[in-house]
């Protein structure tokens, strides 16, 4: 009997045990096995790469972003080494001077089958560009101190496209005197700027692809230069009459933007903020998209003249215009586009911030300097090629480098010449057209400053 009953409880026990094994791996959790590691798969969670276990399929925050970029994204390309992504530059021109340059990285794509991805462009963007064949991004490896052409990718115009967004596209040399393109292109919307250079110009790049160092075989003086060869001769670009405090590989043209770009000496002046060849940009467009609203500021006696000119403007497409009393103040730090208006000592008066900007004049890109009674016209190094004894000046300057608030007057000697600077603008606004700065004298307007 008892040893039934052993056995009994022998068969119970192991049954029991068998029982609770079978439990607890009914609880264990399969492990999902992926080709990510636990420490990659963190950080591209953190980044919103990852694809979660199981996900086949674009999210649909992604698909609307597809979607709304007509299925092409930059994202698309910017993995490859030969379509890569410019690295970001956050200076206030196409970079010139050491520097400013970033060298390239020395680091290979372990991905080589991205090296020879191409970007696809979608059925719905072809249709809405015509002629579209999609981004065209570029590293370049280079060695410092050797000719350009053995160290920067060029690339051959593709050609235009037929977009219903376009941009005015302008190349010149020497302070805008002589031009070498000029007009009005298609545009991709969400595009950076230097796609729409790749199209329309012959462009060598550098260090990394994002620096423009040549265009249409005028390459800079100082990239792959050395000793006495190394010459401070460069590229800039201007949005709508603003320098660009960002590369043009960064910058996402808006449409009716002007784009311009000018080869000139920097040896004196490094940054030039703000031209006047682009009216009337950029009361009307802005930069990047942002309008902060144009003030017409008067002198004493000038109030009417900018009731006009508030007209002209508004007649032009500037859609916030006010008028205001002269404020010194309210200058020296803009948080709003400004027009002066009066003559040049009404101006001044109790305006020390006017006063220093007409003292440093070159070293800050004014052009036009205002002494003993006279106006001078100055050429880039800052010396007076000619001087008037009543004339009238258009400028603009920037209240610091980089700011995206500029600053013009419209200004004169005394009263007459003050009202040939006002009537250049209100009724011949086409003849400051291509002009940095301008002198209005003897019924010329001189195009300032002067180059060689």
């Amino acid at each position: 009997m008892s040893q039934r009953l052993k056995s009994i409880s022998t068969f119970l026990l192991i049954s029991l045990l068998i029982l609770a094994m079978i439990s607890a791996c009914g609880q264990d959790r399969p492990r999902v096995v992926t080709n990510i590691g636990e420490d990659e798969r963190v950080a591209t969670s953190e980044v919103g790469g990852a694809v979660e276990p199981g996900q086949t399929t674009l999210r649909d925050s992604d698909k609307k972003e597809v979607e709304e970029l007509g299925g092409v994204r930059d994202s698309d390309v910017k993995d490859s080494p030969e379509q890569k992504s410019p690295e970001k530059q956050d200076i206030s021109k196409n970079p010139a001077g050491p520097q400013n340059k970033e060298q390239p990285s020395d680091k290979k794509s372990d991905n080589k089958a991205s090296s020879t991805a191409k970007t696809e462009v979608q059925p719905d963007a072809a249709t809405i560009y015509k002629g579209y064949k999609g981004p065209v991004q570029g590293e370049v490896k280079y060695k410092e101190g050797t000719p350009a052409s053995e160290n920067s990718r060029e690339y051959k115009a593709t050609g235009d496209i037929e977009s219903p967004y376009k941009v005015d596209l302008i190349v010149t040399r020497d302070f805008g005197h002589k031009k070498i393109f000029a007009k009005n292109v298609g545009l991709v919307r969400d595009e950076v700027g230097m796609e729409v250079m790749f199209r329309n110009l012959d462009i060598q790049t550098a260090y990394g692809g994002g620096f423009v160092n040549a265009i249409n075989g005028l390459e800079s003086h100082y990239t792959f230069y050395t000793g006495k060869d190394r010459k401070k001769l460069d590229w800039f670009y201007w949005v709508n009459g603003i320098l660009a405090p960002v590369g043009v590989a960064e910058y996402r043209p808006q449409p009716g933007d002007v784009i311009w770009w000018d080869y000139h000496d920097w040896s004196v002046t490094m940054f030039i903020p703000a031209i006047i060849g682009s009216y009337p940009q950029p009361f009307k467009g802005g930069y990047g998209g942002k309008n902060p609203g144009t003030v017409i500021m008067y002198a004493e006696g000038c109030k009417e003249d900018a009731e006009k000119l508030k007209k002209s403007l508004e007649d032009k497409g500037v859609k916030q215009v006010d008028i205001a009393e002269l404020d010194a103040s309210a200058i020296q730090t803009p948080k709003k586009y400004y027009i002066l208006l009066g003559k040049w000592d009404s101006l001044v008066q109790g305006n020390d911030y006017l006063k220093d900007i007409n003292t440093k004049n070159k070293l800050v890109g004014v052009y036009a300097k205002f002494e003993d009674g006279k106006l001078q016209a100055l050429n880039f190094k800052g010396k007076a090629v000619s001087s008037h004894d009543k004339a009238g000046a258009i400028y603009a300057y920037g209240a610091t480098i980089g700011s995206l608030n500029p600053i013009w007057l419209v200004t004169g000697t005394d009263d007459e010449g003050y009202k040939m600077a006002f009537d250049t603008i209100l009724n011949h606004p086409e003849s400051i057209s291509g002009c940095f700065g301008a002198v209005i004298a003897e019924n010329e307007v001189i195009h300032i400053p002067y180059g060689e």
